[in-house]
């Protein structure tokens, strides 16, 4: 698609966007009802969580080198045998022979189908990878691969101490609601995706793929204090607990999921503005990095797309993502296989979200037309190496250079940083600065949620 202006039609599209939605009657922000005290059950998940969480923090490792600040206690994880005990800054060297894990301390050394490393005293800390880590580890053969798999079992809100500071960063005490709000939405996202990685043995991943957890090391305080005093706090709705989904930078609205993501429709996932009413900026509109660019010339492009666009072939060629997604690939000839791109010979955006983001980008090549739905656009058009894996956000114009008809250069101006479901985390600073507590926060993001107690042995933190 070639324009004369591009970024000033983005922002013409998010203005009317932004407009429509605040008409239809979301000009400010919602209060929660209040929390409950008493523990309320939330019944999908009744008897109740587990004690600790399985958080995987290293796949497919040749071996692993764990220590202690105290004393901690080797163990055969299946039976609970003891089998060595180490002193404190001892380390335990680990390998995978075969189906086993052997070990290796300064006097002993075994094997075992899978081992455990525990403090004595709760309160010393493990160490992997030069961080401090609450809780105990888990070494096992990666399940279906090479090598070996390192689990931190920890209890849930020691487990959100070490997710809160990487996920909204590191504020003063005016953004003290921001961290609150995170800390719920951080424990719901939790909660809500207990089981999804059981084929990886563990409950969910220590990065982007989950939540970015870096364990007990450059905690801080803020966020600590934001953690406990939202002890136990999830959110739910219709039911069920919400999917509490999350961004850095919404772009000035948020979007539906089910427009972004080949996932249902769900009632508090919504094309919301992120402004306070109607004429004024969204609250996100002072994020530093709002605005971005990113340009490829034509052969860096092509040369990308030959492994983005079969990677979505095969992804969302077939079933539930399939049907969501449509027909992606028209053949330019007779023979074309959807697996061999060819060269890129145009780009064009079909069709928007409401909230303004790509709904379907046609990309066409000399193997034929590709259409690219939602927010894998931002997969499939990865800027080049060294300038991150996935593109900013779906919300982008695009600008074609050509010599004739010749394609010489690809550029998208975009806005925002993220999916752009839920809660937009620099709009939800910029709240709290405003005076809004947590609970106003989350019924913008999440409206029609409410705020339940889980009952569980998890919410004991780990002092």
């Amino acid at each position: 698609m070639e324009t004369s202006n591009p970024r000033g039609r983005l922002r013409a599209l998010i203005g009317v966007v932004g407009l429509a939605v605040l008409l239809a009657g979301c000009a400010g922000p919602q209060r929660m009802p209040p929390v409950v005290t008493d523990a309320t059950p939330i019944p999908a998940l009744e008897p109740g969580l587990p004690a600790l969480l399985g958080i995987g923090l290293a796949e497919g490792r040749d071996e692993f080198s764990l220590s202690c600040d105290g004393p901690c206690v080797v163990t055969d994880a299946d039976s609970g045998a003891e089998l060595a005990v180490l002193a404190g800054g001892a380390s335990l060297s680990l390998e995978r022979r075969g189906s086993l894990v052997f070990w290796r301390s300064a006097a002993d050394s075994g094997a075992a189908a899978r081992i455990g490393l525990r403090p004595r005293d709760p309160a010393h800390l493990l160490t992997f990878d030069d961080r401090l880590w609450r809780g105990d580890f888990l070494v096992m053969p990666t399940p279906g691969g090479a090598g070996l798999t390192l689990v931190n079992n920890v209890d849930l809100e020691s487990y959100l101490l070490g997710v809160v500071p990487w996920e909204i960063g590191r504020h003063g005490t005016d953004a003290l609601a921001a961290l609150e709000a995170q800390a719920v939405a951080a424990r719901t996202y939790t909660v809500g995706h207990l089981g999804e990685r059981a084929d990886h043995g563990f409950d969910l991943f220590a990065d982007v793929m989950d939540q970015v957890y870096k364990g007990a090391t450059e905690e801080d305080p803020l966020c600590n204090q934001a953690v406990r005093s939202t002890r136990g706090l999830v959110l739910e709705a219709d039911g069920e607990l919400v999917q509490a989904y999350y961004s850095a930078c919404c772009g000035g609205v948020s979007s539906r999921i089910e427009q972004v993501w080949p996932r249902p429709a769900r009632s508090y996932l919504l094309n919301r503005p992120d402004g306070p009413g109607s004429g004024k900026p969204a609250f996100c509109a002072g994020y530093g990095k709002l605005l971005w660019e990113q340009s490829w010339s034509r052969d860096q492009l092509s040369a990308i797309l030959q492994r983005t666009l079969p990677d979505y072939y095969r992804e969302y060629g077939a079933g539930t993502r399939g049907r969501w997604v449509g027909a992606i690939f028209h053949p330019r000839h007779a023979g074309a296989d959807p697996l061999r791109p060819g060269d890129l010979l145009n780009l064009e955006i079909l069709r928007r979200t409401p909230s303004g983001r790509v709904a379907d980008l046609a990309l066409t090549t000399t193997a034929g037309t590709y259409h690219v739905r939602g927010d894998r656009t931002r997969w499939v058009l990865a800027p080049p190496a060294g300038s991150g894996t996935i593109l900013r956000s779906a919300m982008f114009e695009l600008k074609l250079d050509r010599s004739g008809e010749d394609l010489q250069q690809v550029t998208a101006m975009g806005r925002g940083y993220g999916h752009g479901i839920g809660m937009c985390q620099v709009g939800a600073l910029a709240r709290a600065r405003a005076g809004q507590d947590f609970t106003a926060i989350l019924a913008h993001y999440y409206p029609g949620a409410k705020l339940v107690r889980l009952r569980t042995e998890a919410s004991r933190i780990r002092e």
